[in-house]
Protein backbone atom coordinates (compact mmCIF):
# COMPACT_ATOMS: atom_id res chain seq x y z
CA UNK A 1 0.00 0.00 0.00
CA UNK A 2 1.08 3.34 -0.99
CA UNK A 3 2.41 4.97 2.16
CA UNK A 4 1.19 8.81 3.06
CA UNK A 5 3.80 11.58 3.68
CA UNK A 6 4.13 11.82 7.41
CA UNK A 7 1.35 14.36 8.29
CA UNK A 8 -0.62 15.32 11.46
CA UNK A 9 -3.13 12.74 12.88
CA UNK A 10 -6.33 13.15 13.65
CA UNK A 11 -6.96 10.18 15.63
CA UNK A 12 -10.69 11.20 17.18
CA UNK A 13 -12.48 11.00 14.04
CA UNK A 14 -10.85 7.20 13.52
CA UNK A 15 -11.48 6.25 17.33
CA UNK A 16 -15.25 7.19 17.00
CA UNK A 17 -15.65 5.17 13.69
CA UNK A 18 -14.22 2.10 15.33
CA UNK A 19 -16.44 2.65 18.42
CA UNK A 20 -19.60 2.79 16.20
CA UNK A 21 -19.24 -1.33 16.36
CA UNK A 22 -19.09 -1.59 19.58
CA UNK A 23 -22.76 0.32 20.04
CA UNK A 24 -25.41 -2.36 20.93
CA UNK A 25 -28.20 -2.34 18.41
CA UNK A 26 -31.09 -4.17 19.73
CA UNK A 27 -32.72 -4.53 16.38
CA UNK A 28 -29.72 -5.88 14.13
CA UNK A 29 -27.03 -7.11 16.52
CA UNK A 30 -26.97 -6.96 20.43
CA UNK A 31 -24.13 -8.85 20.55
CA UNK A 32 -21.37 -6.81 18.71
CA UNK A 33 -17.75 -8.72 18.32
CA UNK A 34 -15.59 -6.41 19.10
CA UNK A 35 -17.41 -5.91 22.86
CA UNK A 36 -15.22 -8.43 23.69
CA UNK A 37 -12.29 -6.43 24.72
CA UNK A 38 -14.39 -4.56 27.30
CA UNK A 39 -15.79 -8.20 28.90
CA UNK A 40 -11.74 -8.93 29.67
CA UNK A 41 -10.42 -5.54 30.32
CA UNK A 42 -13.48 -5.25 33.39
CA UNK A 43 -12.85 -8.90 34.55
CA UNK A 44 -9.33 -7.92 34.81
CA UNK A 45 -9.73 -4.13 36.20
CA UNK A 46 -12.83 -4.41 37.42
CA UNK A 47 -12.63 -5.37 41.29
CA UNK A 48 -10.22 -4.06 43.56
CA UNK A 49 -8.45 -7.64 44.69
CA UNK A 50 -4.84 -8.24 44.99
CA UNK A 51 -3.36 -9.45 41.46
CA UNK A 52 -2.83 -13.16 42.98
CA UNK A 53 -6.44 -13.55 42.70
CA UNK A 54 -6.96 -13.77 39.22
CA UNK A 55 -4.33 -17.07 39.76
CA UNK A 56 -6.26 -18.45 43.08
CA UNK A 57 -8.01 -21.86 42.95
CA UNK A 58 -11.32 -20.23 42.43
CA UNK A 59 -10.24 -17.90 39.79
CA UNK A 60 -7.65 -19.30 37.74
CA UNK A 61 -10.68 -21.59 34.81
CA UNK A 62 -12.45 -18.50 34.87
CA UNK A 63 -9.29 -16.28 34.26
CA UNK A 64 -8.05 -18.71 31.62
CA UNK A 65 -11.34 -18.81 30.15
CA UNK A 66 -11.63 -15.09 29.63
CA UNK A 67 -8.52 -14.84 27.97
CA UNK A 68 -9.11 -17.60 25.93
CA UNK A 69 -11.99 -16.67 24.31
CA UNK A 70 -11.24 -12.97 23.91
CA UNK A 71 -7.79 -14.23 22.05
CA UNK A 72 -10.57 -16.32 19.97
CA UNK A 73 -13.14 -13.26 19.35
CA UNK A 74 -10.08 -11.44 17.92
CA UNK A 75 -9.06 -13.82 15.77
CA UNK A 76 -6.08 -15.37 17.50
CA UNK A 77 -7.84 -19.27 16.92
CA UNK A 78 -9.05 -19.08 13.30
CA UNK A 79 -8.21 -20.80 10.31
CA UNK A 80 -4.53 -22.62 10.88
CA UNK A 81 -3.37 -20.42 13.68
CA UNK A 82 -0.91 -22.27 15.67
CA UNK A 83 -3.30 -21.32 18.77
CA UNK A 84 -6.02 -23.76 17.30
CA UNK A 85 -3.75 -26.69 16.44
CA UNK A 86 -1.53 -26.53 19.39
CA UNK A 87 -3.61 -25.33 22.49
CA UNK A 88 -6.07 -26.25 25.45
CA UNK A 89 -7.10 -24.22 28.50
CA UNK A 90 -4.16 -25.73 30.36
CA UNK A 91 -2.16 -23.46 28.09
CA UNK A 92 -4.44 -20.20 28.75
CA UNK A 93 -4.04 -21.14 32.73
CA UNK A 94 -0.21 -21.51 32.39
CA UNK A 95 -0.26 -18.16 31.16
CA UNK A 96 -1.76 -16.58 32.99
CA UNK A 97 -0.37 -18.05 36.09
CA UNK A 98 3.52 -17.01 34.42
CA UNK A 99 1.43 -13.23 33.75
CA UNK A 100 -0.24 -12.60 37.39
CA UNK A 101 2.25 -14.46 39.52
CA UNK A 102 5.63 -13.29 38.04
CA UNK A 103 6.61 -9.52 37.01
CA UNK A 104 3.33 -9.17 35.77
CA UNK A 105 1.61 -7.36 37.99
CA UNK A 106 4.69 -4.71 38.50
CA UNK A 107 4.09 -3.73 34.82
CA UNK A 108 0.41 -3.58 35.10
CA UNK A 109 0.42 -1.63 37.80
CA UNK A 110 2.19 1.07 35.24
CA UNK A 111 0.58 3.24 32.64
CA UNK A 112 1.58 4.79 29.49
CA UNK A 113 2.82 7.91 31.34
CA UNK A 114 5.55 5.30 32.94
CA UNK A 115 6.83 5.28 29.59
CA UNK A 116 6.97 8.55 28.35
CA UNK A 117 10.54 10.24 27.33
CA UNK A 118 11.82 11.43 30.60
CA UNK A 119 9.75 9.43 33.26
CA UNK A 120 11.19 8.18 36.15
CA UNK A 121 12.42 4.83 36.23
CA UNK A 122 12.03 5.06 32.01
CA UNK A 123 14.99 2.50 31.55
CA UNK A 124 13.76 0.58 34.21
CA UNK A 125 9.64 0.10 33.16
CA UNK A 126 11.31 -0.42 29.41
CA UNK A 127 13.25 -3.57 31.43
CA UNK A 128 9.97 -4.57 33.03
CA UNK A 129 8.18 -4.44 29.92
CA UNK A 130 10.63 -6.55 27.99
CA UNK A 131 10.82 -8.92 30.92
CA UNK A 132 7.45 -9.31 30.51
CA UNK A 133 7.35 -10.07 26.67
CA UNK A 134 10.16 -12.80 27.22
CA UNK A 135 7.77 -14.84 29.40
CA UNK A 136 5.59 -15.65 26.31
CA UNK A 137 8.71 -16.88 24.41
CA UNK A 138 9.72 -19.19 27.14
CA UNK A 139 6.30 -20.99 27.21
CA UNK A 140 6.28 -24.59 27.11
CA UNK A 141 4.47 -26.40 23.86
CA UNK A 142 4.47 -25.11 20.19
CA UNK A 143 3.31 -21.99 19.81
CA UNK A 144 5.10 -19.13 17.96
CA UNK A 145 4.41 -16.21 20.05
CA UNK A 146 4.15 -13.39 17.92
CA UNK A 147 4.01 -9.49 18.46
CA UNK A 148 0.71 -9.86 17.12
CA UNK A 149 -0.05 -12.31 19.29
CA UNK A 150 1.67 -10.78 22.35
CA UNK A 151 0.46 -7.38 21.83
CA UNK A 152 -2.99 -9.20 21.89
CA UNK A 153 -2.54 -10.18 25.08
CA UNK A 154 -1.22 -7.03 26.67
CA UNK A 155 -4.04 -5.16 25.20
CA UNK A 156 -6.10 -7.36 26.83
CA UNK A 157 -5.23 -7.55 30.50
CA UNK A 158 -3.48 -4.22 30.52
CA UNK A 159 -4.61 -2.13 27.75
CA UNK A 160 -1.45 0.04 27.36
CA UNK A 161 -0.03 -1.44 24.32
CA UNK A 162 -1.42 -1.72 21.02
CA UNK A 163 -2.62 -4.58 19.36
CA UNK A 164 0.54 -5.14 16.33
CA UNK A 165 -1.95 -6.25 14.26
CA UNK A 166 -2.25 -6.08 10.19
CA UNK A 167 -4.77 -3.08 9.87
CA UNK A 168 -2.73 -1.54 13.17
CA UNK A 169 0.37 -1.59 11.25
CA UNK A 170 -1.23 -0.20 7.67
CA UNK A 171 -2.38 2.57 9.80
CA UNK A 172 0.52 3.82 11.44
CA UNK A 173 2.87 2.91 8.96
CA UNK A 174 0.59 5.19 6.97
CA UNK A 175 1.06 8.09 8.86
CA UNK A 176 4.28 7.66 10.29
CA UNK A 177 6.60 5.68 8.09
CA UNK A 178 9.91 5.88 10.15
CA UNK A 179 8.80 5.73 13.55
CA UNK A 180 9.86 2.26 14.29
CA UNK A 181 6.25 1.66 15.97
CA UNK A 182 5.56 -1.97 14.98
CA UNK A 183 6.73 -3.96 17.47
CA UNK A 184 6.31 -5.07 20.68
CA UNK A 185 9.17 -3.66 23.35
CA UNK A 186 9.79 -1.51 25.80
CA UNK A 187 11.59 1.14 23.74
CA UNK A 188 8.57 1.03 20.92
CA UNK A 189 5.65 2.07 23.61
CA UNK A 190 8.31 5.44 24.33
CA UNK A 191 8.25 5.75 20.91
CA UNK A 192 4.70 5.49 20.52
CA UNK A 193 4.31 7.73 23.76
CA UNK A 194 6.87 10.43 22.39
CA UNK A 195 4.56 10.43 18.80
CA UNK A 196 1.25 11.19 21.07
CA UNK A 197 3.33 14.04 22.94
CA UNK A 198 4.98 15.51 19.99
CA UNK A 199 1.84 15.42 18.04
CA UNK A 200 -0.55 16.96 21.01
CA UNK A 201 -2.64 13.60 20.11
CA UNK A 202 -6.08 15.31 21.83
CA UNK A 203 -7.54 11.59 22.79
CA UNK A 204 -11.55 11.25 23.82
CA UNK A 205 -12.68 9.94 27.16
CA UNK A 206 -14.28 6.78 26.99
CA UNK A 207 -15.65 3.93 29.27
CA UNK A 208 -16.56 0.70 29.33
CA UNK A 209 -20.08 0.22 29.14
CA UNK A 210 -20.83 -1.94 32.22
CA UNK A 211 -18.35 -1.17 35.01
CA UNK A 212 -17.50 2.80 33.42
CA UNK A 213 -14.07 2.53 33.57
CA UNK A 214 -11.98 4.92 31.42
CA UNK A 215 -10.14 3.16 27.95
CA UNK A 216 -6.52 3.27 28.60
CA UNK A 217 -4.51 5.21 26.12
CA UNK A 218 -2.74 2.22 24.76
CA UNK A 219 -6.20 0.95 23.73
CA UNK A 220 -7.38 4.65 21.94
CA UNK A 221 -4.55 4.72 19.64
CA UNK A 222 -5.32 0.83 18.79
CA UNK A 223 -8.60 2.10 18.15
CA UNK A 224 -7.60 4.66 15.91
CA UNK A 225 -4.52 3.44 13.83
CA UNK A 226 -6.66 0.26 13.44
CA UNK A 227 -9.47 1.90 11.96
CA UNK A 228 -7.08 4.46 9.75
CA UNK A 229 -6.13 0.67 8.86
CA UNK A 230 -8.77 -0.52 7.68
CA UNK A 231 -10.58 2.52 5.86
CA UNK A 232 -7.46 3.14 3.89
CA UNK A 233 -7.48 -0.73 3.07
CA UNK A 234 -11.02 -0.68 1.69
CA UNK A 235 -10.36 2.39 -0.07
CA UNK A 236 -7.74 0.51 -2.11
CA UNK A 237 -9.37 -2.21 -2.80
CA UNK A 238 -12.33 -0.48 -4.62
Amino acid sequence: MQQIAEQAFNPCPYIESYYSALEIDKDNNPFPRLKAWEFLYEYIWGKNRPWSSLTDSTNLDTTALHVGFYLANWGMFRGRSELLRNSNLDLMKELVLRLFQGKGPELFDLSSKDFIPGAPNLAHNQALLDDVIQLFHNMPGNVSWTDTLISKILLGVWGEFPALDRYYKIGIRSFYPHRGLTEVSGRSLTSLMELVETEKFELPTIETKCLRLAYPKGRLLDMAFFQAGLQLKSSATQ
